[in-house]
């Protein structure tokens, strides 16, 4: 049976009140702006059952778009219950559970939502992503590049200098050619568009003020993202 709207509306508000510190950007998205992303938490209804699921998240606010921006996150992480298993959560459940996932979102959330993040803390965190199964079972894949694209325009953010140090890392990584062309990517256009971007600074600077000033981005709490 579907559950009822007002009971879904209820789970995200109960969230959004756990978290004063992130904003509803939409029912399933309580999210604040970090620089050049926002990050957060998502509540993901999961297919063909009345039940969802809380992930971690960073999206990127430097894209043509905001609805293209958050078409794909950088990180999608989930939580999980103290048998290690990932949390399926009944709405009509919510309100018996919500203490108990809670209290594991707390202690598992991998960057504070309070205060300014660090880009050094930014690092550190998509360089942990990228050790975490399925991504390191294929460490030079083209999902790991674009994990590094997303490192890069953080960096970038900061300084043309700290984007180019990412870039040469990235230039330096023997990448899959073959998963790159399996995932429809032209390796070399994609070296070319990073380092168009490390050189065109001031215009991935203006897009991300451009997607700050749409209305649901606009509404977000921010923090700084400091060096």
């Amino acid at each position: 049976m579907a559950i009822d709207k007002d009971v879904k509306r209820k789970v995200s508000e109960d969230w959004q009140k756990a978290f004063p510190q992130l904003t509803l950007y939409a029912r399933d998205k309580l999210c604040k702006v970090v620089g050049p992303v926002i990050f957060g938490l998502e509540l993901i209804k999961l297919p063909r059952t009345e039940e969802y699921r809380p992930h971690f998240v960073v999206y990127p606010i430097w894209k043509s778009d905001v609805k293209t921006s958050l078409d794909f996150p950088i990180i999608l992480k989930e939580y999980h219950n103290k048998r290690g298993f990932q949390y399926s959560i009944p709405y009509g459940e919510h309100n018996v559970l919500f203490s108990d996932v809670l209290d594991s979102v707390k202690k598992q959330t991998l960057l504070p939502f309070d205060g300014n993040i660090s880009l050094k803390e930014m690092k550190a965190l998509i360089n942990g992503y990228s050790r975490t199964p399925p991504l390191s079972a294929a460490p030079n894949s083209y999902l790991q590049a674009a994990l590094q694209e997303g490192k890069l325009k953080i960096a970038l953010f900061i300084s043309t200098s700290e984007g180019q140090a990412v870039l040469e890392q990235i230039e330096k990584r023997a990448w899959d050619i073959n998963h790159f062309k399996v995932c429809g990517v032209d390796i070399s256009k994609w070296l070319q568009n990073l380092q168009g971007a490390v050189s065109n600074r001031d215009g991935f600077l203006r897009q991300i003020e451009d997607n700050k000033q749409e209305k649901g981005i606009a509404k977000l709490l921010s923090s700084e993202l400091t060096v």
